[in-house]
């Protein structure tokens, strides 16, 4: 079989996709979406949660924007540790300066957090204004 290489592309009005289906091409319209999904969203998010006791409290409600990486931070003030997780258990420890949780959820207000000291909390960040 010969492979024709010097061959000429006017314009291309099918492609299969990964399931062998004929689609349009892309087009600018398009690439335009995908370049808006997948860049950086602008801004930042950035906010303190300090508990008011030592049980288990509900983070803000901060919507996270799809394909972003929440942080949720130790904050070197506090005097002990913070425990991390859902309404029933907070299991996961941030315990010093420099401890991060990663949370790619679409809201903070999944996660709870449980500190052995009223006023110790969490730092968030995340890409995106609210």
């Amino acid at each position: 079989m010969t492979i024709e290489t010097t061959g000429k592309v006017e314009r291309i009005n099918v492609v299969q996709d990964g399931n062998g289906d004929d689609q349009p091409p892309s087009n600018e319209q398009r690439q335009m979406e995908i370049q808006k999904a997948v860049g950086n969203p602008s801004g930042a998010t950035i906010r303190t949660h300090t508990t008011d006791g030592t049980a288990a409290e509900q983070l803000p409600n901060l919507s996270i924007p799809d394909g972003v990486t929440a942080l949720v931070v130790y904050l070197p003030a506090n005097s002990g540790d913070v425990f991390l997780g859902d309404a029933d258990d907070q299991f996961i420890p941030l315990t010093d300066a420099g401890h991060v949780f990663e949370w790619e959820g679409a809201t903070l207000s999944d996660l709870h957090i449980r500190t052995n000291t009223a006023g110790d909390g969490v730092g968030i960040i995340f890409e995106g204004g609210q």
